[in-house]
């Protein structure tokens, strides 16, 4: 039987962790190369790939705060 706790606490630390991860990407771009946040994140047309860094990076931030709190959450419904 699948432990329905694990999961979602192993989903919530791996959105908190790999959006953590493009957040600090975005932030190493917007301290070396400024002019590079309001290029498109791919070549590719397309929504999402067509998306600026900038918007990356913010949604990124959102993404790691909400990982982060719903990990907290299931970590304390646990104990």
């Amino acid at each position: 039987m699948v432990n329905r706790h694990g999961i979602i606490r192993a989903a919530a630390l791996t959105v908190f962790l790999f959006s953590l991860l493009i957040w600090t990407y975005v932030v190493l771009i917007q301290v070396t190369h400024p002019d590079w946040l309001y290029l498109p994140f791919s070549h590719i047309g397309i929504f999402p790939f067509n998306w600026r860094l900038d918007d990356i990076g913010m949604t990124a931030f959102g993404l790691a705060i909400l990982g982060f709190l719903i990990w907290q959450i299931e970590r304390a419904a646990v104990q």
